[in-house]
């Protein structure tokens, strides 16, 4: 919601330093993504060959050089579609890979730590036994540990290990994915760009600043992004109230034009609903203003859906921004009571709505918001859809004194402070990256301060590269907030200069686009 017209902070965000949680999860709550695997129950076992690919790395389960015969290490390699990467679940609980016709095993039966996992003749034993977790995690249930990737590079070896919750003991199985983490799809999708202040100004494209959108700004994005967030406010484009709420079908045609640009350079595409809430605009979720707020909400989501409901999984919708009070009460203590229940009734509302439409929108993935995207209490108090493609998205922006204000004392980022933004990325872990539901921080970023006669974007790159290496380890996503301001100092967010379509600070750029490279 960052922009030079509506200033999201007036304070410092409040700094929680978060205590890391060690998760051990990988022996309860286990459910099979293959019905019958490790159940004993033959009738309902999938039989399809497909992959596994490592949520971490991205790369597929492979048998080292296409081997075939026992002791042949099993590995993560990237997906080539060959052979040694075909893995077909049985209904006893082993895994087959049909081209050598050996099973995953665990080499000498170990239950330790380390032990290397290999092909070998099928066999039946515990060794051979996996089942998946809600987590996303595959459990050996003899030893209780984890499939485990020994690194993210190429040939890194698998073995077994304890169960930690992070993202290289993450997995999706035969294109199914794991408790609706959908590692095929999120594996796809690299680093993440916002085109703030254009489609979320009012009440036009250009009024804030920026000029309009062209073809080659998305040309040049999509060189180090293949991840678009869309920041939309919709009501300055309603052409009825009550109860149509019917949108502008140029505006629509208008925001087709450049989702089709992002589309055909390969980008995955999320729009989403911006300024409809803050300030003292419409979307304000309490119990009071809930028999205004919910008509309007469904109203403009189910005219989205349907406008879209022919485009793939490469577009993907999120239910709103930073949701809050009437100017932005509570905003940073991430809302009451009163805000929560509102708050996940739309957003059940919002997954309804799109359902609803059915084709491509059945399963199209959607974005939930706690209160003000807020990752501590908001995110503690968000009740996620019971939706196999539901994912969640959270705003840090942790410390803001770095990240936006002048002062001088927070221009340089160490290390010292990580703990900050890293309390953020370890509760979304604890809250749902843990459990399967993939997590996107829709906005972090900082602004280019000016130091000592020059600037320091080196410190921004630090940061914000920082920030999405840590939530990589996890499996999460990162989208970098731009808002076209490329100036240096408070609210300064812009990375392309959309005027002359090039990079105002490359280094912040090619850095973060190489964390996911």
């Amino acid at each position: 919601m960052r922009s030079g017209r509506q200033r999201p902070h007036t304070r410092p965000r409040r700094l929680v330093r978060a205590v890391l949680v060690a998760l051990a999860v990988c022996a309860t709550s286990l459910v099979p993504v293959w019905t019958g695997l490790g159940t004993g129950t033959a009738s309902a076992a999938v039989t399809t060959p497909g992959t596994i690919v490592g949520s971490q790395s991205g790369r597929c389960v492979d048998a080292a050089a296409a081997g075939t015969a026992n002791g042949t290490v099993v590995q993560i390699y990237d997906c080539n579609g060959t052979v040694a990467q075909q893995w077909q679940p049985r209904a006893d609980g082993s895994v087959l890979n049909p081209n050598s016709g050996r099973c995953l095993d665990i080499t000498g039966g170990a239950t330790a730590n380390g032990s290397r996992v290999q092909l070998y003749d099928c066999n039946g034993t515990g060794a051979q036994k996996w089942q998946v977790n809600s987590n996303g995690t595959v459990t050996n249930p003899q030893s209780g540990k984890c499939l485990d990737a020994n690194g993210s590079a190429n040939s890194s070896y698998l073995q077994i290990w304890d169960c930690g919750g992070t993202a290289n003991q993450q997995w999706t199985v035969n294109g199914t994915g794991t408790g609706g983490t959908g590692g095929d799809f999120w594996s796809g999708i690299k680093a993440g760009w916002n085109l703030g202040n254009s489609f979320d100004a009012t009440p036009c494209e250009t009024c804030w600043g920026n000029p309009a959108t062209t073809k080659a700004m998305i040309d040049q994005v999509a060189t180090k992004f293949n991840f678009l967030r869309i920041p939309v406010t919709w009501y300055p484009h309603l052409t009825s109230g009550a109860p149509n709420y019917t949108i502008d079908p140029a505006f629509l045609g208008r925001l087709k034009q450049v989702v089709d640009w992002a589309i055909a350079d390969g980008m995955y595409v999320d729009v989403n609903m911006h300024h409809d809430g803050g300030g003292d605009q419409w979307l304000i979720p309490s119990a009071a203003r809930m028999p205004q707020v919910e008509p309007e909400f469904n109203a403009i989501w189910k005219q989205v859906a349907g406008y879209f409901a022919g485009y793939d999984q490469h577009l993907l919708f999120e239910a709103m921004n930073e949701p809050q009070d009437a100017n932005g009460g509570n905003r940073y203590g991430g809302g009451t009571s009163d805000n929560w229940g509102a708050i996940n009734t739309l957003n059940r509302d919002f997954v309804n709505d799109v359902r609803a439409v059915g084709g491509n929108d059945a399963t199209r993935w959607l974005l939930v918001v706690p209160y003000g995207a807020n990752a501590q209490t908001g995110a503690n108090n968000l009740v996620v859809p019971n939706d196999s493609h539901v994912a969640v998205s959270v705003h840090t922006y942790n410390p803001w004194a770095f990240c936006s204000t002048t002062a001088p004392n927070y221009t340089t980022w160490d290390g010292s402070m990580n703990y900050l933004p890293d309390g953020d990325v370890n509760n979304a872990n604890r809250l749902f990256s843990s459990k399967g539901i993939p997590v996107v921080w829709t906005e972090f970023g900082a602004t280019v301060k000016p130091v000592g006669g020059g600037n320091n974007s080196d410190q921004v790159a630090n940061f914000e590269t920082h920030i999405a290496s840590y939530a990589k380890q996890y499996g999460q996503k990162t989208m970098v907030w731009d808002n076209g301001s490329t100036g240096t100092g408070d609210d300064q967010f812009g990375l392309l200069n959309r005027n002359s379509v090039t990079w105002q600070w490359p280094t912040v750029v090619n850095r973060l686009s190489a964390v996911y490279s």
